[in-house]
């Protein structure tokens, strides 16, 4: 099957000069549009009622999508769609599929530091490890950071955040993933690997997961040693499809793990339908489970639970050794938090587990 385009290819950088399709929702959007090119000197016409056809030229459209950014509602920019062509290619139907929000092309203008850096390929790994009641360690979680150009270390959650809101997710995750595996070769690290995926970047794993696989492959990592952590599993909404993409992974011979159990109901209503190999533990319920008996109740009923579904669990966000004492006395068979070792560039080779 064809890899996915989605993951595999950027989109192109907006040009330097073309003409903007806008086609607002509503008269009063179509106000603030007309108002914009004004104030900033703007030719436009409209070719057809409701679309607007704005040439611009150098620096022009990063102040238009500054100004509509700030101008024009979050829902009216998700509502209102846009396309680019260039000043000389005529209009056709076969462009409305190349439309997409205005909400997206703003994002992804006032976002090309993404853009370049994923274009860069200025993404690494950094590992945390996952020991069991030993201190033996079990696995690492890859844990993806970014690479500004002053090589500051850019947080995975404003990576992310930024990817959805420009449509970059897929493309994104695809790279995680890929960058995840080769970090581990290249640290020659042994254990098991626990690797995210977002559910919602992949269409088809057929398709979508080719240059992961391939990536695993080239590098010559054991599928039996890796465990792919379905992340956002609250955001859910087609568990089908979800089920699916984890069946492709069990059947290439990979393990599966639901993070964030006991976040909500979601998790736990996915966890009948999905049988992972692993659960991990939502970090909220480990915060002062051994003082907070709430906590202590449901964190003790989901360990019972995962013990009797043959499930192994892993506790995350362990930092006490109040909450390691706890949680080693009532079963928990996995153990990642700060008390055990912070995520590092490079893997750790031992866990110093306190008395």
């Amino acid at each position: 099957m064809t890899k996915c385009a989605r993951c595999e290819r950027l989109p192109e950088s907006a040009p330097a000069a073309g003409r903007l399709f806008l086609v607002p929702p509503i008269a009063p959007t179509c106000a603030i549009i007309e108002d914009v090119l004004e104030r900033l000197s703007l030719e436009y016409t409209t070719p057809f009622p409701q679309v607007y056809e704005i040439p611009f030229g150098e620096g022009d459209l990063r102040r238009l999508c500054e100004e509509y950014g700030e101008t024009i509602s979050a829902l009216e920019q998700a509502d209102t769609k846009c396309f680019i062509l260039p000043r000389d290619e005529a209009l056709s139907v076969a462009h409305l599929a190349t439309m997409e929000p205005l909400r997206v092309l703003v994002a992804r203008i006032r976002a090309g530091w993404l853009t370049d850096m994923l274009a860069q390929k200025r993404l690494t790994s950094w590992f945390q490890p996952i020991a069991d009641k030993e201190g033996v360690i079990h696995g690492h979680e890859c844990l993806m950071r970014g690479i500004g150009l002053d090589g500051a270390i850019i947080s995975p959650i404003e990576i992310y955040n930024v990817a959805r809101q420009s449509d970059l997710l897929f493309f994104l995750d695809c790279a995680c993933r890929i960058n995840a595996v080769r970090c581990a070769a290249e640290h020659g690290v042994a254990s098991r690997l626990f690797i995210n995926f977002v559910p919602a970047s992949i269409y088809r794993p057929e398709a979508c997961l080719q240059s992961t696989f391939k990536a695993i492959s080239d590098v010559g990592l054991q599928p039996e040693n890796i465990v792919f952590e379905v992340v956002e599993s609250e955001t859910v909404r087609d568990t089908e499809h979800l089920l699916r993409v984890l069946s492709f992974y069990r059947d290439h011979g990979f393990k599966v793990a639901l993070d964030d159990l006991g976040a909500g109901y979601s998790s736990l209503n996915l966890l009948s339908r999905l049988q992972p190999d692993y659960i991990k533990l939502d970090m909220a319920l480990v915060r002062d489970v051994d003082v907070d008996p709430y906590k202590a109740n449901i964190t003790e009923n989901l360990l019972n639970m995962a013990q009797k579904l043959g499930v192994r669990s892993v506790a995350e966000g362990v930092e006490t050794q109040g909450e390691l004492h706890w949680l080693l006395e009532h079963g928990a068979d996995l153990l990642q938090g700060f008390l055990l070792g912070h995520p590092a560039p490079e893997p750790a080779s031992s866990v110093s587990m306190p008395a």
